[in-house]
């Protein structure tokens, strides 16, 4: 039996479709156009359980093997149409709460994940900048250390939850320049002395998610908001995108069921030529082709849950991560450009949905490393010596 068809799975994927109904309606489309990012929904999310059932107990959380997490927000996406705001909250737990959890001091896990958890407290991911994004030796924030901590100045961009968020995990120099490998993580409050947030910028995709810029100024950071040791950021870095990699993408395999759904039921009623759209082979076939790539996109991300309970740290299988996202991802956005295709002029109208699905899906192949990156990583991971 697949991880996807353990039936007390299912229980819960079906579980969040009930709660995304009564909870998470009204229209999306709407908040698409308005870059509308909900608090509320937010802090309601969290109070079922959004944000917390993959924390140990200790720190706020359920302790939940981790195909019930992706149970839950492919169970959402199935129903709910707003991407954006999911993939926020997916970004919290796989790309915050987790490294903090692995490489935190108890301190700051007892402090801050029942927070997150909770839903009180919004972190992101403050890596990358104009000129480090995927090539991470090029990060030019730098920490400068001081009696007690750190001196940070520098400038982060395009930052997931930015806008709303009260934490950064940052990313800084601390070696001036010795050593490219060696930069270290922060645990930074984006209201203090020295920090402040840029512009939000205006996306094309995700838009009910914030995505901004981080600017620090002097900001002092204490020695006691180091994560995993001082220089050694990068092995943080590869736990947070190694999980965004492989469970990020448990909103991606909802959104494809919830539009496979919808072609289905289009290419069935949809007349033309004297009969139903589902009467063209061509039509048919991309459909059939869909369906098959779902299918094999949650076996795919169910299997990669079930391995890094097991094994427990992301940058051991970061090669397995790396594939899920990959597949997934072109799988995702081939699908939407094939409803567009099906749909025809309703599938480019504002006030349908398709064409909000297949823009949210088109930034899925840059989020937590390009496609491009990831067939790098995959290449080396196999041996390949470049």
């Amino acid at each position: 039996m697949q991880p996807w068809q353990d039936p007390e799975v299912g229980k819960t994927k079906k579980k969040w479709e009930k709660f995304a109904e009564e909870h998470l309606a009204g229209d999306y489309l709407a908040r698409d156009k308005a870059h509308e990012f909900s608090r509320e929904r937010w802090e309601k999310c969290a109070e079922f359980g959004a944000l917390s059932m993959a924390m140990p107990e200790e720190y706020g959380g359920q302790g939940l093997p981790l195909r019930y997490t992706v149970a839950a927000y492919e169970g959402l996406a199935h129903v709910c149409a707003d991407t954006g705001f999911l993939f926020g909250l997916n970004s919290q737990v796989f790309g915050v709460q987790m490294p903090l959890l692995i490489s935190g001091s108890e301190e700051l896990k007892k402090e801050y994940l029942p927070k997150m958890c909770a839903g009180k407290l919004i972190g992101t991911l403050g890596f990358t900048e104009e000129g480090a994004g995927s090539d991470v030796f090029h990060v030019e924030t730098r920490a400068d250390k001081t009696d007690g901590g750190f001196v940070v100045n520098g400038k982060k961009t395009f930052v997931t939850n930015s806008p709303d968020a009260d934490y950064t995990l940052l990313f800084a120099k601390t070696d001036n320049n010795k050593n490219a490998f060696d930069f270290t993580c922060f645990w930074v409050p984006l209201e203090g002395k020295g920090v402040r947030k840029g512009k939000a910028f205006d996306k094309a995709s995700l838009r009910t998610v914030g995505f901004g810029e981080q600017i620090f100024e002097d900001c002092f950071v204490p020695d006691d908001h180091v994560l995993g040791g001082v220089g050694r950021g990068l092995n943080v870095l590869q736990e947070a995108v190694g999980w965004e990699r492989g469970l990020l993408l448990a909103h991606c395999l909802g959104a494809m069921e919830r539009v496979n759904d919808q072609s289905i039921k289009r290419a069935n009623e949809r007349m033309q030529f004297g009969k139903p759209l589902a009467k063209n082979q061509q039509l048919s076939s991309r459909i059939a082709e869909a369906v098959n790539n779902h299918r094999i996109g949650r076996t795919y991300v169910y299997d990669l849950a079930a391995r890094l309970d097991e094994v427990g740290n992301a940058s051991r299988i970061l090669s397995e991560c790396c594939g899920a996202k990959l597949f997934v991802t072109d799988a995702y956005v081939q699908q939407m450009l094939d409803a567009t295709q099906l749909w025809g002029a309703r599938g480019v109208l504002n006030d349908w949905s398709i064409q909000q699905d297949t823009r949210d899906a088109l930034s899925s192949k840059i989020w937590a490393g390009s496609s491009e990156t990831l067939r790098n990583t995959i290449a080396k991971q196999a041996g390949l010596k470049a």
